[in-house]
């Protein structure tokens, strides 16, 4: 009975790999994201919610200026998965907010990238913090 209880806190605390069936795109970028983790040995959980943006250029202004729009947005949900349709070749920046009431999505993380002809797949692993790893997962 214990081992069950184990097995069902750590499958629905962890991320899983399986995201690909909630997929509905055939071009573009996708991934998961997960939540920053405390707790020794823990894997993180899934970060629901999370604004999810593909910029044509660096989403951090150099010259404090004014930032760029995204070109697309959308929004972390179940498993903390995500896609953004984008065409192939398309390179650029693929970004991660948090929602600030006063002003808008404040970018913490971005990594720049190429899009593939059909599907790439690009993972948020956090730490403390907003530090955290992309992993290339496809």
């Amino acid at each position: 009975m214990r081992r069950t209880l184990f097995l069902l806190f750590a499958a629905g605390c962890g991320t899983s790999t399986e995201i690909e069936p909630q997929l509905t795109i055939t071009q573009g970028l996708y991934g998961q994201l997960t939540q920053r983790c405390e707790q020794k040995d823990c894997v993180g959980a899934p970060r629901e919610g999370a604004p999810v943006a593909w910029f044509d250029r660096s989403p951090y202004s150099t010259d404090g200026g004014v930032k760029p729009a995204p070109v697309k947005e959308t929004t972390s949900g179940k498993n903390g998965f995500y896609e953004l349709a984008l065409d192939s070749n398309a390179r650029g920046y693929l970004a991660i907010g948090l929602p600030e009431a006063s002003s808008g999505v404040q970018w913490f993380t971005a990594t720049a990238a190429t899009i593939p002809r059909g599907l790439a797949r690009l993972d948020w692993h956090a730490g403390p913090g907003n530090e955290g790893t992309w992993t290339d997962v496809k």
